[in-house]
């Protein structure tokens, strides 16, 4: 069995990481692209642990003994397959400890070559705050300004489309930004799996002259941007789109209810949860009456004037608010169509 770091892997070829760690740690966060083939359950780790620290170590060992080795075939079986398809079979766990040299060394015994994470998720983890600490951004930066709804992170996509490299923040976060935040999306991703995604991306991109980027404050979701990147988008190309409020509500209204095409009810009670959840915010800014009648609006099912509410008298507010740190964008297009705004800012790019 070979020890390797996760360094000396990036310039690797077939790699699939195998994260050994219970369902909960894994879940929680691990190498992107990173498989789960828990040793332990989230019970039987609390189990050892347990008997660990109330009886000892080496009752401990023998119970872990006793969890896993029913488990060693089939995990065994797994790898096999994983090694038929992949150059470089990566095992780690937390710390590069018990865990992922069991499995290793079992795996060796069975005659596959596999290799274990130096330092585990740790060291990995490690690796990651570090590169973000001190990355050097070449690339200059489009970043895009727009009231809520004129379709900006549609635009992106478009933009990635023709060739434009793209930073998605909202996407690494699985968040947007807004209200209605993560309906139709899985849980916001939390800091180490956007630091790890957005170092991937950052990668990815290092090549490019100019990358599209919408602008962002420090915090997206539940994750927090690096101070690199927050410099980087103020020193970048600003491009400020404009857009009918109706194109707005209906882009909105669109993209949320993608999700529940199947049962527009459920739409209507995410909808309320959204707004619920920032009750707060909202009856500060436009009054506990209005925030009432909006609630009442979203039960009738009155989505249309839900969402205008919501950009006239509480997003566009904000924006504005944001938007006195800008005296200059370098670029203003007023339009409702995303392909012509697109072809617009590719034509503008295209001089840098």
């Amino acid at each position: 069995m070979k020890i390797i770091s996760y360094q000396k892997l990036l310039n690797k070829e077939s790699v699939i990481y195998v994260d050994v760690r219970t369902p909960d740690e894994f879940a929680e966060s691990t190498i992107p692209g990173a498989i789960n083939l828990p040793i332990f359950s989230n019970e039987e780790r609390a189990e050892v642990g347990t008997i660990y620290t109330q009886q000892s170590p080496a009752a401990a060992k023998l119970l872990a003994v006793d969890l896993v080795s029913p488990k060693i075939p089939q995990m065994i079986r797994k790898i096999k397959e994983l090694t038929e398809n992949h150059q470089h079979v990566v095992i780690f766990c937390a710390r590069g400890g018990m865990r992922s040299e069991s499995i290793a060394t079992f795996s060796e015994l069975a005659g596959f070559k596999v290799y274990k994470l130096k330092g585990g998720y740790k060291a990995y983890r490690n690796f990651i705050i570090e590169k973000l600490r001190n990355y050097q951004l070449d690339s200059k930066l489009m970043v895009i300004h727009g009231f809520t709804g004129v379709g900006k992170t549609d635009l992106l996509y478009k933009l990635e489309d023709a060739d434009i490299s793209v930073i998605d923040l909202e996407g690494l976060a699985n968040h947007r930004g807004s209200a209605f935040g993560s309906i139709g999306l899985e849980q916001p991703r939390n800091q180490k799996m956007f630091d790890s995604l957005l170092w991937e991306k950052l990668e990815e991109i290092k090549d490019s002259k100019v990358v599209a980027i919408e602008a962002e404050s420090k915090r997206i979701g539940i994750s927090t941007l690096p101070d690199f990147l927050l410099e980087a988008m103020k020193k970048g190309l600003h491009t400020l789109i404009k857009s009918s409020l109706e194109s707005r509500i209906n882009r909105i209204i669109d993209e949320y209810k993608g999700s529940y095409t199947q049962d527009e009810n459920k739409f209507l009670q995410a909808s309320l949860e959204a707004i619920t959840c920032i009750r707060k915010h909202l009856v500060k800014k436009i009054g506990k009456n209005d925030y009432n009648k909006l609630v009442n609006h979203c039960k009738q099912g009155e989505l249309e004037k839900v969402v205008e509410i919501l950009l006239t008298e509480y997003y566009d507010p904000l924006y504005l608010h944001s938007q006195n740190k800008f005296d200059y964008f370098d670029l203003e297009i007023e339009d409702d169509d995303l392909e012509k705004i697109k072809e617009r800012i590719i034509e503008f790019i295209s001089i840098y």
